[in-house]
This record gives structure tokens, sequence and C-alpha cells, in this order.
């Protein structure tokens, strides 16, 4: 018997080496690959952990390998590599076509954003997120969208006087956290229903939730022991992220259990609406096997619309204010072409929206020059060849929008601000690869109208009524996060329209 024993024990063992060895070989063989990528020297288990601390001085890392001619980079977090993309044709092209997940690994943010957001369209892949899709489509159709109008302009109207009041109290006024709030209203008003205002209170739960959370998802991509659940969830980090993530699914899921009561309370609820909103729809779509969503699905679905259905808008309209007060000359032909469109009148309609010309050069110039969404990922479950390099199962790929939108190979003169850059008659250096804020391919983003035509009408009314002035000296800091953000705001001057 002991001899028996002491055989399994030992043959335990063996099989325990030989799958160390295995995975040690298969590691080796990833390193040797991985090198072919431009990257700067890194230490063998810290890896570029003393330079690559955080967003900005990631950013600044691969913007040093764009200097150098470099069309892909390779970041090693602790002995984890990081591999991006920053140049459209070679490599962005054949990524999307060959690595159509989502990154959802170990090392991955939205592995780490999954416990927020659950796994909606932003995280879900595979016949879960082509169902989900379908299903939520019509909730941004024209008809649709067109109904949101009014509600855009009328929290629109909120905005600007909140930033007239604190203008005229400092002389400046950071218009970040107020558009954020406005975004959070006309996302809450329009897809949920929701009639309570964000921008009547600065210190609202939420709001402060979700601008912690997406600051701890990026601390925590960058210390490699804290991407270990175990682990984070024994540190501060963890314990104060997991009380955020109470906070948020508290208030999206009061909304989702009110709307849940009203239709049992009143079932005909949805018939006697003219539109259906996202709720709406979320909670009554049933696909082909007359199957609907799950609470689960339900919840996932509004944590996400509810969070990137107001960060990147928000951040939009206020890095858009921003720009406008640094090119007064670009501004004033904004003004111009709202003026001619609109004759004058401050309700924006649906109609107004198709016939701007330059104002939606200045929002894509603004888009691209801001790249609002920094770094979008994938993953791959088979080797895939970008560039000549055959890359091996296992490494998350970035996207980084903001490399690519700031490439020279890709834009001439990319740090100069230049909305004309989009005008038809130079769009060849613009091709769908080249600029991509939303995405693009089969995971771009479904809510992209709702967020254009929301910008259109917050610019169109802003410059109705205010010219934005610099600050003088100011210059943004910036952080790259889920958005783009300053560290040191985005201060503008206003001064009235005499109309």
């Amino acid at each position: 018997m002991d001899t028996l024993m002491t055989a399994i024990f030992i043959g335990i063992i063996s099989l325990g080496v030989w799958k160390t060895l295995i995975i040690l070989f298969k590691y080796k063989e990833l390193c040797s690959n991985l090198k072919k990528n431009p990257q700067k020297p890194s230490h063998w288990l810290q890896g570029h952990g003393k330079e690559v601390k955080d967003s900005i001085t990631y950013n600044n890392y691969v913007m040093d390998i764009i200097k150098g001619g470099g069309r892909m980079y390779c970041i090693w977090n602790g002995p984890f590599p990081i591999l991006g993309v920053c140049h459209p044709s070679e490599t962005f092209q054949q990524l999307i076509k060959q690595a159509p997940n989502k990154a959802h690994g170990l090392t991955d943010w939205y592995r780490i954003m999954e416990p927020w957001i659950g796994e909606g369209l932003t995280i879900s892949g595979g016949k879960k997120w082509e169902r989900n899709r379908r299903l939520l489509n019509p909730a941004f159709h024209f008809d649709i969208l067109s109904g949101y109008v009014d509600v855009m302009n009328d929290v629109t109207d909120s905005l600007l006087d909140k930033l007239e009041e604190a203008s005229q109290k400092s002389g400046s006024v950071d218009t970040f956290p107020y558009s954020c709030r406005a975004a959070l209203d006309t996302m809450l008003r329009c897809l949920l229903s929701y009639e309570g205002s964000m921008l009547e209170s600065n210190e609202h739960e939420y709001i402060k939730a979700v601008q912690r959370l997406t600051m701890i998802s990026w601390e925590r991509m960058m210390q490699p022991l804290l991407l270990f659940d175990f682990l984070f969830n024994l540190s501060p980090l963890g314990r104060e992220h997991n009380r955020l993530i109470e906070v948020v699914h508290k208030f999206t899921g009061d909304i989702i259990e009110a709307r849940r009561s009203l239709m049992k309370e009143q079932p005909d609820t949805t018939k006697q609406k003219e539109r259906l909103d996202f709720l709406d729809i979320l909670l009554t779509a049933k696909d082909e096997k007359g199957q609907g969503l799950t609470q689960q699905e339900i919840q996932d679905e509004v944590d996400n619309i509810a969070f990137a259905g107001h960060d990147t808008s928000g951040s939009s309209i206020s890095w858009a204010i921003y720009a406008l007060g640094q090119n007064l000359d670009i501004q004033e032909k904004v003004y111009k072409d709202v003026l001619t469109v609109t004759k004058g009148n401050t309700h924006i309609t649906q109609n107004h929206l198709s016939q701007f010309r330059y104002l939606p050069l200045f929002i894509k110039e603004v888009l691209r020059f801001y790249s609002l969404v920094p770094i979008v990922a994938r993953k791959h479950s088979e080797p895939i060849t970008i560039d000549g390099i055959e890359i091996p199962p296992g490494p998350r790929v970035d996207i980084n929008i903001y490399a690519i939108h700031h490439n020279p190979e890709v834009w001439k003169n990319p740090d100069e601000f230049n909305p004309d850059r989009f005008d038809i008659e130079q769009r060849s250096e613009t091709d769908i690869y080249g600029f991509i804020p939303f995405s693009t391919g089969s995971r771009n983003c479904i809510g992209q109208v709702f967020a254009m035509n929301e910008i259109k009408i917050a610019l169109a009314k802003f410059v109705n009524r205010f010219e934005a002035l610099p600050v003088k000296d100011h210059k943004p800091q910036f952080l790259p996060s889920t958005v783009l953000r300053s560290l040191n705001g985005l201060p503008v001057m206003l001064r009235r329209r005499q109309q």
C-alpha cells in the first residue's frame, strides 16, 4: 500500500512538474515572438514597471514608439505582455479581421470592468453579443432618436444656465463636471425615462462612484499583483472598488425595479407610448425563440448604457467647448454655420441636425485630436499574424485610438487642430480605419448617432448663446482613462453674444 501511495504521489509531482515545464516553454516561446515587436528595454521580472506606472506614462511610452516609426508596440506589465496597434492599415485592419472578441483575460480592462458593467454589449462576445445587439438595435432607430431632440434641448438649456452662473462667480468655469452631469441627465431621461436631475446635484453618489471606478481600473491594471482577484479584494483599493460597485448597482437597479413594477401595475403602459425607450425594449424584447433577456442581462445592459452613454458624450462636449476657446477663428466658423442653419432659432430641430456643414467637421476634429476613448482592446483564440509577426493566443492587443489619430504616417500635421482635414476634398487621409472614435466593424458603438445628435445640439446652442474665450496660460494635462480627461480641468471664460 505504501509503495502504491508513493507511486501515486511521485506521479502527481511528475505531472505537475511536466505541466509547469510546458507552461514555461510556451511562455519562453511567447516572449521570443513578442520581442520582435517595437519596444524599449525591459527588466526580466518588472518589465516596464519603472517607466510605465499609469495611463499617462503608458500613453507617453506609445507616442515614443510612434516617433521611432513603430506601428505596433509591446509593453511588459511585470511578466505580462500588452501588445498594441497604432497604425490603421497594416495593423488595425489585420487585427479586427482576425480577433473579433473583446480582451477578457487576467490583465485585460474588460475583465476588470466586468464586476461593474457585467456582460453587456461592451464586454460580451459570440452568440450572446449577436443576439443582444440584434434585440437592442431598435432602441437606436432613427424614429426613436428623433423623439429625444426636445429632451436634449432642455438639458442643454439647463447646462448653459449652470455654466453662466458658475462663470459669473469666478470669471471662468471648468466645463467638464457640468457637461458630464448634463450628459448623464440626457441619457437617463431619454433612454431610461428617469425624472431626476444630476445637474442639480454635484455631489450625487452615482457620479462620484463612476468617476472613481474608472480611475481604479487603471490603477489596478498597472499593478500586476492586484490583477489577481483574491489579492485585489483584500487590498484597500479592492475594498473601495467593491463598495462603489454596490453604489452604482443600487442606482441602476432601483430604476429597473421601478419600471418593472409600473409595467406590472399597468400592463398596457408600453402599448400606450408613442415610442419605447431603451429600458422598455430591454424589458419586452423577445428573440426568435420567444425568449427575453434575463434579469441579470437587463441589469448589465443598463449599467453599460448608464456608464458609456454619458461619460463619452459629456467629455466630448467639454473638450469641444475648450477647443472653441483655443481656436477663436474656428469658433467663428462654427457660429456662422449654426446661424446660417438655425436663422437665430435657439431650439435645435431634427431637421437642423442634417443641415449643419462646418459643425460636424469641427466635432470630428475634436474626436480625432482629443480621442475621447483612447484605447479599446481585442483578444484572439487562435494564432494571428500582424505585420508579418505571428502572435500566439494569450496577450491582449490594444487598439490605441489616440495613437492612430496622432500618427504622422496617417495624418498630416497630427498635432494641429484643423477641422478642414475632414472636408470631402481631403477625405482620402481619413479612411474608415484611420478615424475610429466609435471603433469600427461589427463592434462599433451602438449609440454613436445618439451621441452625435447630443453633441451637435449642445454645441449649436452653446455658440448661439456664448463665445468661449481662453484662460491665459492654461494647458490641459492629459489623463487617459476610460475617456480622456484633464488633470487640471478644462476652464474657459464665457462672453454672452449680443442678440
